[in-house]
């Protein structure tokens, strides 16, 4: 998946998710739970990914 059809899919800018990806910001409650379901997985998931 491209950073474009994430942020389509989630209604953001791409520089949002590039953001995100390097941990300049997080994304909102909304936003994680809309990636977690995007990606098949669950927010816990997403966030015990970011902690290691």
């Amino acid at each position: 998946m491209t950073q474009e059809f994430v942020a389509e899919a989630l209604g953001v800018s791409r520089q949002a998710i590039s953001k995100w990806e390097s941990g300049a910001s997080d994304p909102s409650t909304s936003n994680l739970s809309a990636l977690a379901k995007l990606f098949g997985t669950t927010a816990e998931e997403l966030l015990r990914e970011l902690r290691q």
